[in-house]
């Protein structure tokens, strides 16, 4: 029979998570998951971004776009 971790297991699990994954503990060159993020191949750059209403379209139309 497989048995449950204790709340206090799991919320010690998710404490470690959230440190490992904080951006600050981030080495240099990590690999980021932005599969949560849209990303806009005129703009180049992901839509959440601070300036990317301000910014204009810098590549051509996704359909023109070698891929």
């Amino acid at each position: 029979m497989d048995e449950q971790p204790g709340q206090d297991e799991v919320e010690q699990v998710e404490r470690e998570r959230a440190e490992r994954l904080a951006a600050e503990n981030r080495p240099a060159g990590a690999e980021v998951d932005n599969t949560t993020r849209d990303f806009d191949p005129e703009k180049g750059m992901f839509t959440d971004r601070d300036e990317y209403d301000a910014t204009g379209r810098v590549y051509p139309p996704v359909e023109e776009q070698d891929t």
